[in-house]
């Protein structure tokens, strides 16, 4: 009789112990869950570092030969700190474009840059879908721009000039042509030429009826390079830097006859030529 509550404290025991274990294994297991949710939750407060472009604002409208400005702002993200180089993409045939600066320091604050695009007057009407991109390193952001481009308003330019001295038979005079543009962006120049369209004879030659024509001059057109830039305003040849011997020249024919019709004469001129860009 002695030994029969040792008989069943012994399963007893081995019960408990079993018990402890089991409740052990899911402790580790709710622990360990925990842990790895607390790692998943750490990574999504730290985004990996990074930049992000802003434009403002997101289209512009310039007529042709105009430009167009664009405020540009380089964010970072999740600490990024370094230099960031600007570039662009997408431009139009004849447009161009500039960053200022072309290179920002990022971090741990945003950096601006402004944008500048410039068309003329061959650049195609559109609408353009303008991809301006920061980079530093592996890293890289774009943003779009848009950008129209519409024709613009044609204003008439002169040209005038005179033989910079006086004429004597058998002799040339070189013009300095003077190009009046009253738009507000340069033409491109090309085709010109000069043509000598009348003679006021002085008025001793016309009492002794002493004949002097247009067909007694011959005029060399210019032999420079096109297309010559006109800029806004007022400018010639030589403020342009063309050679004098590039220049238009007129001369008198040696004959027997404007000797003394043409002496002192004054021509009357024209002009003729081609600008395109405002």
């Amino acid at each position: 009789m002695p030994r029969i509550p040792e008989l069943f404290r012994s399963p007893i025991r081995t019960v408990r112990t079993g018990a402890k274990m089991l409740l052990a294994g899911l402790l580790l297991v709710i622990l360990t869950s925990g842990v790895v949710l607390a790692a998943n939750g750490n990574g999504n407060q730290n985004p990996p570092k990074g930049i992000t472009l802003q434009l403002a604002p997101p289209s512009r409208s310039v007529t042709q030969g105009t430009s167009a400005s664009y405020n540009v702002v380089v964010q970072p993200t999740g600490g990024f700190a370094g230099n960031v180089s600007l570039s662009i993409s997408g431009l139009p045939a004849g447009a161009t474009a500039s960053f200022s600066p072309a290179v920002v320091a990022v971090g741990p604050g945003s950096a601006p840059t402004s944008l500048n695009v410039s068309t003329t007057s061959a650049t195609p009407l559109g609408t353009y879908s303008l991809s301006p991109k920061g980079t530093s390193g592996t890293l890289q952001s774009a943003v779009v721009a848009s950008l129209t481009v519409t024709a613009g308003q044609h204003q008439p330019f002169t040209i005038s000039g005179g033989p910079a001295g006086l004429l004597t038979p058998g002799s040339a005079v070189s013009i300095d042509l003077q190009l009046a543009n009253p738009g507000n962006s340069s033409l491109n120049v090309t085709g010109l030429t000069v043509s000598v369209t009348g003679v006021t004879r002085t008025l001793q030659a016309a009492a002794n009826n002493r004949p002097c024509n247009p067909s007694d001059y011959v005029v060399t057109q210019f032999s420079g390079s096109y297309p010559i830039s006109a800029p806004p305003g007022n400018s010639s040849l030589s403020t342009s830097g063309i050679p004098a011997a590039r220049w238009p020249q007129i001369g008198m024919l040696d004959t027997s006859l404007n000797q003394d019709g043409c002496k002192g004469a004054t021509l009357q001129l024209s002009y003729s030529g081609t600008g395109q860009g405002n």
